[in-house]
């Protein structure tokens, strides 16, 4: 007679199996650069009435500067600016995060009436909300949107049920070149987070 435990073991030793073959695929083989490449939205950048940087999630180092991600869309917000294709810049994200975004736009020549915060939020649904709030009463709805590469496809979609018109820039993308086993356990990490992001707000009727 087959004991009781045979079946879930077996099940078990499936589906690590299977974890590590994923694992070993991910890794080492240029699947998850062909992935990210092809999922990827490619940016518009054209005049606009705003540009609106999402948070990263981040807040200020101990030198008043954003962490690393938060300061790559911060960058690409100022030299959309900079370059003339919008008349304002809107930081969102955490109250510290757009302080810190806010203050170094204005040290690298962004005129303090033309910086907009937007206020305190920590999902994009939110930012897409409080951001419609800010910006309704100037008539703005085609905004470039500046956000992460895998972040883009869902707030995309959330801003456009906002009532605006985005423009995708995408900031702080992955480099689709690195073949480091660690740079691609990265970027499956960062898919994977994404996908089941997107089913939640699906499931939420958010999308």
């Amino acid at each position: 007679m087959i004991p009781a435990t045979a079946s879930p073991l077996r099940s078990c030793r499936l589906l690590g199996a299977a974890a590590l073959v994923l694992l070993m695929v991910s890794a080492f083989t240029p699947a998850v650069n062909f992935l990210d490449a092809w999922i990827a939205v490619p940016s518009v950048i054209a005049p606009a009435a705003a540009i609106v940087v999402l948070g990263a999630g981040g807040g200020t180092l101990d030198d008043g500067l954003p962490d690393a991600l938060s300061l790559r869309r911060a960058l690409r917000g100022i030299l959309l600016y900079r370059a003339g294709l919008a008349p304002v810049l809107v930081f969102s994200g955490s109250a510290a995060e757009i302080e810190g975004r806010a203050e170094m736009a204005q040290r690298l020549g962004v005129p303090a009436a033309a910086v907009l915060r937007a206020p305190g939020s920590h999902t994009t649904r939110d930012e897409a909300v409080l951001l419609r709030e800010l910006l309704g009463g100037t008539g703005a709805r085609r905004i470039l949107l500046v956000t992460g590469e895998q972040h883009m496809i869902r707030a995309r979609r959330v801003f456009e049920r906002a009532g605006f018109e985005p423009l995708p820039v995408v900031a702080g993308g992955s480099a689709h070149g690195d073949t480091s086993p660690r740079a691609r356990l990265e970027l499956i990490r960062d898919i994977c987070q994404e996908v089941v992001a997107r089913l939640y707000y699906r499931a939420a009727g958010y999308l």
